[in-house]
């Protein structure tokens, strides 16, 4: 064969395998599309509802097509459907809806979920109303006529009572050809996580699978839980940001699988970090081999509580009406079959009112028992040394906030109010009530959070230093002052002087000469020589 014959034999072999390759990348883009985009499905009255909002909102429908419900038919109706019955119910081109989507509306299909969230923490966050954070937002920061701080800022997160503007008769206002309820705007666009919607349901399911896409990877992001579990008061994003979770999980990010569908297991669908949703809601691999499923109550797994003055560890407490209630390590804990008197908030005539419900024990979870939850998660990357070290080193964090600065200084404020030094009525009225609050529900929570988290800079700077340093250098002073402006100047004196006398705080009067000296020559070594 000529070498002529051969050139253009090796032409057509060239252009017939790259054909053939073009045509298998073609079909398997096709294939490729086929299994990522299925088509949304638009089932019976939807198509009005898709065709209408399409014209007037075409975001919001893109964002519902793009969603898992879209793929298999769940469309408006089977959300926004009510009965004529219900108090925020409106006849809309022939159906009755309703705006506002609630949990109870989501049980439908998520039943289990459902039943998890409300026993949850997350379902009682809106009786914020009724605490004492709330006073700063409506009357200290606020106007009588005003509640924007509250409206725009505690709220948001927490949730609040949905409420419907009402004419003089106490009926609700309803406008337009179709007699849609008209919603007070202070409590309506609200996504809050402990939100008390119109049919007695607590909580928002948009807190953390935002409308209409649903999508399964926000859920799973840390940033979603970073809208409310930030700030001075509680940083959880900005202290799993610099612990090596948050650090492995921004450099491996697309190993996280978030976008799976259905279940998402660690240690089966991913291993490259933890997020929030890891720890506290999703399913893991237990070391037997098992498979953990996840819940949506939140806390099941935590085993002290971090908010209050004084830290305690948690029991738990599950009545046979599927509710259930913490309780401090201080308190006993009751038999199974016992009925316990607990603390039920309900919304009556638009106001948040406590009622007493009796309720019969049919479960109870040990904090320890609540801790090997966590563990159990732990474990998939660590072994057992290390989890149970690490709890150690926490507790221990909590347990020397706690003795050396909490139970002091509420013993102390205690003793102040109950002396009449300071008014319990006005629980901002002095200075001295600034300094505590933030000496615990700032700065003390800071610290907390940062140990529980393994964010050490958080634990320390931006808690311990900041505790320590407030608590010698105005909480004490101040309570001096008040003490001697009310006339108990020499008393207080004296019950300050014995707080300061014992081990933890002696370091005050000061060092050996010699522990000085030490001191200052380190100091020298360490920066000043090493400047020269």
């Amino acid at each position: 064969m000529s070498l002529n014959a051969k050139w253009v034999v090796i032409a057509v072999l060239s252009m017939f395998f790259l054909v053939a390759l073009l045509l298998v990348g073609y079909r398997e883009t096709l294939k490729h599309r086929a299994e990522e985009e299925p088509k949304a499905v638009v089932t019976g009255l939807n198509d009005g509802c898709v065709t209408c909002h399409r014209q007037h909102s075409a975001a919001l429908v893109m964002q519902w097509e793009a969603s898992r419900h879209a793929k298999i038919g769940i469309g408006c109706v089977e959300c926004h459907q009510a009965k004529e019955s219900e108090v925020d119910a409106w006849k809309h081109e022939g159906v009755w809806i309703a705006s506002l989507v609630t949990p109870l509306d989501c049980s439908r299909c998520h039943q289990k979920e459902y039943e998890e969230f409300s026993r949850s923490h997350h379902a009682r966050a809106g009786e914020i109303i009724s605490s004492l954070d709330n006073v700063l937002a409506l009357k200290i920061a606020g106007l009588p006529d005003n509640p924007a701080d509250a409206v725009n800022g505690c709220w948001q997160c927490h949730g609040t009572i949905v409420k419907f503007k009402r004419d003089a008769q106490g009926q609700i206002e309803r406008v337009g050809p179709e007699h849609k309820p008209v919603i007070d705007f202070t409590t309506w666009p609200n996504s809050g996580i402990g939100r008390l919607n119109p049919d007695g349901s607590k909580g928002s399911c948009h807190a953390c699978h935002s409308r209409h896409e649903f999508q399964a990877k926000l859920s799973r992001s840390p940033e979603n839980c970073g809208k409310c579990h930030m700030g001075p008061d509680h940083p959880q994003i900005e202290i799993y940001n610099e612990s090596k979770h948050g650090i492995a999980f921004y450099a491996n990010r697309a190993r996280m699988a978030l976008d799976k569908d259905g279940s998402w297991i660690l240690g089966k669908d991913y291993s490259a970090a933890p997020t929030c949703a890891t720890c506290h809601i999703s399913g893991f691999v237990t070391p037997t081999g098992e498979v953990q499923g996840n819940s949506h109550d939140v806390g099941e797994r935590i085993s002290w509580t971090l908010r209050p003055i004084v830290s305690t560890k948690l029991n738990l407490v599950r009545f046979d009406d599927g509710t259930q209630d913490d309780f401090p390590d201080t308190r006993a804990l009751p038999d199974i079959g016992a009925t316990v008197d607990t603390t039920e908030y309900v919304v009556e005539h638009d106001q948040l009112v406590s009622k007493t419900v009796p309720r019969k024990v049919a479960k109870v979870l040990t904090w320890k028992d609540r801790r090997e939850g966590m563990k159990g998660v732990c474990l998939n990357c660590h072994n057992h040394t290390y989890v149970d070290n690490f709890y150690q080193q926490y507790d221990s964090l909590v347990t020397l906030y706690n003795d050396k600065f909490a139970v002091p200084s509420k013993s102390i404020m205690d003793e102040l109010t109950k002396e009449g030094l300071l008014n319990s009525k006005s629980p901002f009225g002095e200075n001295l009530q600034w300094t505590f609050y933030e000496l615990w529900h700032h700065e003390g929570r800071r610290a907390r959070h940062g140990a529980s988290m393994q964010g050490p800079d958080y634990t320390h700077w931006h808690g311990m230093y900041e505790v320590s340093k407030h608590f010698y250098t105005k909480f004490l002073p101040e309570v001096a002052e008040l003490a001697e402006r009310r006339g108990h100047g020499a008393e207080w004196k004296a019950k300050l002087a014995a707080l300061m006398a014992k081990d933890e705080h002696v370091w005050q009067q000061g060092m050996t000469p010699e522990e000085a000296k030490a001191l200052q020559r380190a100091y020298e070594q360490r920066y000043e020589e090493k400047a020269k």
